[in-house]
């Protein structure tokens, strides 16, 4: 055998060998990755390892940060599983723009967090490799959030893609809260100085809201500084205050593209219809009076807040919105206090209906393909899918400044023996996440 076969032999075994090195290097980091989880339950890890896992997200409602020296549900999940959670925060308004950047430049974190995340982009970074299939990670470790998926298929059907996998862990809020979301909160404090009643019909809630513009419903002596209806429509949680209005006019349940079907079982096209023109009139009066807010078309979500949690006088007469934490600070109870949910109005028709938005679940969490303990993290939050781990979540640790324990004595929503009790907190801040991440509410809590 000649020199050159010799050496083209000898790098031939070379590079063999370095596959197999490769083969068993990859096999035992595996490994030692999976010695560091407990069988089941918790703590996750066993103790003696350090397991760091990094989150983004942004700031919530009430919430100033998440690390776990200030915040106790960090502090407690972190305690409960012995994952070190490395959470990047910046705020609500701000996250979806720096997560595109973030993803776009490739530096991006383990798992990503409350972002809300539509099926094109689940799609998008699915088929690139960056966020993991979970179906199979739920199936094996995530018990409560497999009872769930179980429970509600349709949502399961939902985040499961074309491709057959699921890329989300989604948050499931099914409640009548939920599904009847779209409610119109108007200051009963108003109401009360001006001596009126709770409005019932379109005409009626006309002249409240002229009553709230011309006659210092706020009683500060300015009778200028009200702003009777206003809204986000470009964002939030049901901030968009035309489909609660449109069905006093014509029932257009469904909002997400305002096909609807009759009870004869026809499709109809709401906004083509004449009762939608009739709703058109009606919101032109209010915007011509100046019922309206003008930046109702334009600002954000934040902006909204910003005018329902205006210092020193309030100032804002009616919005909608999924709950009153979307317009208002809700540390500040003596503002949160003054508004009241409106049911439907009554058009001039006897149209009367409320807009239902069933839950298919958000997309609130994903696993990237930098995460190497994707397990670990299945498991965390499938803690958060069981009463114990959603009370965590929304309000934080049983008898702090949020809820307790219910009184022997106490009625629930639907008039049966209470389990907790909510309680007004003024100007607290940072007791939990305020369901920053996935967890399962069902239809009320006990």
């Amino acid at each position: 055998m000649n020199f050159k076969k010799l050496l083209t032999l000898g790098l031939c075994l070379s590079a063999l060998s370095s596959l197999f090195v490769g083969c068993g290097s990859d096999e035992s980091a595996q490994a030692a990755i999976e010695d560091v989880y407990t069988e089941s339950g918790y703590p996750i890890i066993k103790e003696g390892h350090d397991v760091s896992i990094s989150f983004f997200t942004g700031l919530r409602a009430s919430v100033t940060t998440y690390k776990s020296e200030s915040n106790p549900t960090t502090k407690h999940l972190e305690d409960l599983t012995g994952i070190k959670m490395d959470i990047t925060e910046t705020t609500n308004a701000d996250k979806k723009q720096k997560f595109n950047i973030m993803m776009t430049g490739g530096d991006y974190t383990d798992v990503i967090l409350d972002m809300w995340s539509s099926h094109s982009e689940l799609a998008l970074y699915g088929s690139q490799g960056i966020f993991i299939p979970l179906e199979d990670l739920i199936a094996e470790h995530a018990p409560n959030i497999q009872a769930a998926l179980d429970k509600h298929p349709v949502i399961k059907d939902t985040w499961t893609l074309e491709d057959g996998h699921m890329y989300t862990i989604p948050r499931i809020g099914n409640s009548t809260h939920s599904e009847v979301s779209n409610r119109m909160w108007f200051n009963k404090q108003w109401l009360d100085n001006l001596g009126l009643d709770v409005p019932e019909t379109t005409e009626d809630f006309y002249n409240v809201l002229k009553a709230f513009k011309e006659q210092d419903a706020n009683g500060n002596g300015d009778p200028n500084d009200e702003v009777p209806l206003s809204g986000a429509i470009t964002s939030g949680w049901n901030t968009n205050p035309i489909p609660y209005l449109a069905n006093a006019f014509i029932s257009c349940t469904n909002t997400s593209g305002y096909l609807n079907i009759d009870e004869n079982g026809k499709v109809y096209y709401a906004r083509s219809t004449d009762e939608w023109k009739e709703f058109l009139k009606y919101m032109n009066r209010l915007y011509e009076d100046g019922l309206i807010d003008p930046l109702l078309f334009t600002q954000t979500s934040d902006q909204l807040l910003k005018l329902g949690s205006h210092p020193g006088d309030v100032i804002l007469g009616a919005t909608t919105g999924g709950s009153v934490s979307v317009f208002a600070n809700t540390t500040n109870y003596e503002v949160w206090n003054q508004y009241m949910a409106l049911p439907p109005l009554e058009g001039p028709e006897g149209v009367c209906s409320a807009v239902r938005s069933p839950d298919y679940g958000s997309a609130v969490l994903s696993i990237t393909n930098k995460c190497l303990y994707p397990e670990a993290v299945v498991r965390l939050f499938d803690y958060l899918y069981t009463e114990e781990g959603l009370i965590w979540s929304q309000f934080g640790e049983m008898g702090n400044a949020a809820i307790q324990l219910a009184k022997e004595g106490e009625l629930n929503i639907i008039g049966e023996p209470a389990k907790y009790t909510r309680l007004p907190f003024d100007n607290v801040k940072d007791l939990s996440w305020n369901r920053m991440g996935p967890d399962y509410r069902p239809a009320f809590l006990p």
